[in-house]
């Protein structure tokens, strides 16, 4: 197979990817909307639960709109003919890399410098926040007054 169809395979493959992503996420914030109006009925577990479930898909979304970024830069890349090309350095991102990460626009090299000098940090997801979130809710519900006992 030619570079050049490999390329288009591969553009073929980000495009549909893509409207997967969009599809998916248009489908998550119209069943946002729908839960909002929706009244929440139920003891205080099964608030924080609710509460604890859009944290989580809250953060899956953030991931997946990340992909989605990810996706459609390397699809201008293919376009403009500097897929394969890494961004930090201009030399070749190799191909096993590409394979396991489609959308890659550094070498592996130049991805750890980035990531050491925490430029991504402020991208990265907060999987304790997402999971602790229903202890946080609960333990700002119960407050030393609720504990007191009668003498």
């Amino acid at each position: 197979m030619s570079r050049s169809d490999a390329l288009l395979r591969l553009h073929e493959r980000l495009v549909a990817r893509c409207d997967e992503l969009r599809k998916k996420l248009s489908l998550d914030s119209d069943s946002d909307a729908s839960d909002a109006s929706r009244l929440v009925v139920g003891d205080l577990g099964d608030v924080a639960n609710e509460g604890a479930v859009n944290e989580l898909n809250s953060q899956l979304a953030s991931i997946e709109t990340r992909e989605l970024f990810y996706n459609q830069r390397a699809i201008v890349m293919i376009r403009e003919g500097r897929y394969g090309t890494c961004e930090g350095c201009d030399g070749p991102i190799p191909i096993a890399r590409l394979k396991a990460l489609p959308y890659s626009v550094m070498c592996v090299e130049c991805q750890r410098s980035q990531e050491e000098l925490g430029t991504e940090a402020a991208k990265e997801v907060d999987w304790d926040k997402a999971c602790d979130y229903e202890n946080r809710f609960s333990e700002q519900e119960i407050t030393l007054d609720d504990l007191k006992f009668d003498r």
